[in-house]
């Protein structure tokens, strides 16, 4: 409605001209001295310019508000998308690139809105009032507009197409940029002890000079939009002064007319205008849609099965049955290993490095799929059961600690939501924490900052530990869970952990021989495959794998 009023406001300077420039045209040709008239026009313009600011004003909130809320309920259901998503996503691409798309592409998006929902509208009814006003007034001289700027807008629409590829192509470097700045500021202390600033000075000016390239090839697309339009505006004005003046010569046209369609002409053009850079900023945005687009319509593969079942007073009984795993390039990370775990029972994961036992714990969290065979959890497949219920039956530690930017008081609870103080205390204390904690100028309330980065790595360890032990989680997932601590904190927690996990499925994959001899059993895993199982004495006593890992690791 308000793009209508604004239009509207616009289209009538043109009749406000006309009519001052007849009754000029009447006086002169009659020699009339009264020129009480001419107040019309200034007061005509003056009501209509406020009329059109008030009108462009309220459209202007109303737009920006609705491309606003629109643009958060995007970024909500992008980030949903990521969360909910397949880990094997999150995982396939540099952080940087989701960042980017949050922010760069966002940005690209919200100009590409504010400036369509702010000037199309208005834009098409303002040029359609002052084409039918010129019309109203001679379709001759009408006639040629639109034969001359339709032809403008070929080159235009070309250039348009050309923007939306190039601006992909610089949406998805800026993605590149930002992960070799988080990258860069995250390993600040690397670069500092290997004098590794130089290599990262030219690595980054190598990145800004790539987006400062692409963004220019966009640029120069969008630089040649103006001029084609201007050259277009000058031959449409040189063509109707030409033939206005003969109108006007042979009386078949009045001044009026004229100043009415120069008039119309000068409402028009800058709507024409704005049409036509409007198109090149509108493929920006719909090259940053393409990508907001491209996570959204992404189809989740992990996920519920139709008729999930809910995994209810768990067990802890964990079996693999013949499960294959390939990575998505491929290659393979397990082949036909087959175990069972009984509930209760800690059980050590042992093997080289790239041997398959992080893998094992992913599956187990169903972050990923087997590619072939069958795991069960208390008899049920873990495909046939909810996400929800298998996951709230585990609990993980891992080697990398990641803490939220939050309370540590948060970080634990985290493990669940519903856990009051006294509960994060007592878990608090059961990993070795609290002690440290209570340390703390801010105690339970202290900030771990981004990735835990005020505590130190062993303090970091022992909050991922509380947040584990509080989950009171049936199933027990330790990955290097122990990796930080010194041999003292490490012994402490052992004796914690040793507490917690009666009457707990325990899996830990370690590499300290203090972590796994106490197990139930060990399973030896090489090649994808268990080659070896047994308790610490027995694998020691068989001249294998384990041993020989074991040997390693003393000398």
């Amino acid at each position: 409605m308000f793009a209508v009023i604004t239009a509207a406001c616009a289209s009538a300077y043109a009749g406000i001209l006309a009519f001052v420039g007849n009754q000029l045209q009447a006086a002169i040709e009659t020699k009339e001295s009264e020129f009480g008239w001419i107040v019309v026009g200034p007061i005509g313009i003056v009501l209509l310019a406020s009329g059109r600011a008030l009108s462009l004003y309220l459209m202007t909130i109303c737009n920006n508000t609705g491309v606003q809320r629109a643009l958060v309920d995007v970024q909500a259901a992008q980030f949903n998308a990521l969360t909910d998503g397949d880990y094997q996503r999150l995982t396939a691409v540099a952080a940087g690139g989701f960042v980017s798309r949050f922010i760069n592409d966002l940005n690209a998006l919200r100009d590409a809105g504010l400036r369509f929902a702010n000037n199309f509208t208005k834009s098409i009814f303002t040029i359609i009032g002052a084409f039918g006003y010129m019309l109203y007034l001679d379709w001759r001289l009408t006639l040629i507009l639109l034969i001359v700027y339709p032809v403008a807008f070929g080159p235009v629409i070309a250039l348009g197409n050309r923007i939306r590829k190039r601006a992909k192509a610089a949406q998805t470097q800026i993605g590149e940029v930002t992960s070799l700045l988080n990258e860069g500021f995250q390993s600040a202390r690397i670069v500092k002890a290997y004098s590794l600033e130089t290599y990262q000075r030219e690595r980054a000016k190598l990145g800004f000079i790539e987006r400062s390239r692409l963004f220019l090839k966009v640029l120069t697309d969008k630089a040649a939009v103006d001029p084609i339009l201007e050259v277009t505006g000058g031959v449409a004005m040189a063509g109707i002064l030409a033939f206005s003046a003969w109108q006007i010569g042979t009386g078949a046209s009045t001044l009026g007319d004229l100043l009415g369609i120069i008039g119309a002409i000068g409402i028009a053009t800058p709507e024409l205008r704005a049409l036509g850079t409007l198109n090149a900023v509108a493929q920006e945005g719909g090259a940053a849609a393409d990508r907001m687009f491209d996570v959204l319509d992404d189809k989740t593969l992990i996920c519920n099965t139709p008729g999930a079942v809910e995994l209810a007073a768990v067990q802890g009984r964990i079996s693999f049955k013949n499960v294959s795993f390939n990575y998505p390039d491929g290659s393979p990370a397990l082949n036909n290993l087959s175990f069972e775990i009984e509930p209760g029972e800690t059980v050590a994961l042992v093997g080289p490095s790239g041997a398959g036992k992080s893998t094992v714990f992913n599956l187990i969290l169903r972050l990923f799929d087997a590619t072939s065979g069958e795991i069960l959890i208390d008899g049920a497949p873990s495909k046939q059961v909810s996400l929800l219920s298998l996951r709230g039956a585990m609990a993980l530690v891992s080697q990398d600690a990641a803490l939220f930017d939050d309370t540590i008081k948060a970080n634990i609870a985290f493990g669940r939501l519903e856990a009051n103080i006294d509960e994060i205390m007592a878990a608090a204390i059961a990993a070795n924490a609290h002690g440290f904690i209570m340390e703390l100028k801010d105690g339970y309330d202290s900030q771990v900052g981004e990735g835990g980065r005020n505590l130190s790595g062993g303090q970091r360890q022992r909050v991922a530990l509380a947040r584990a032990i509080i989950r009171q989680a049936p199933i027990l997932l330790l990955d290097e869970a122990t990796s930080a601590l010194d041999s003292e904190n490490e012994a402490k927690v052992q004796v914690a952990l040793r507490e917690f996990t009666q009457d707990r499925t325990s899996l830990i994959v370690a590499h300290r021989l203090s972590t796994v001899r106490k197990a139930d059993r060990i399973l030896v895993i090489e090649d994808g495959q268990v080659v070896e199982t047994g308790s610490h004495t027995e694998l020691m006593a068989v001249n294998g794998v384990y041993k020989r890992l074991v040997e390693l690791q003393l000398n």
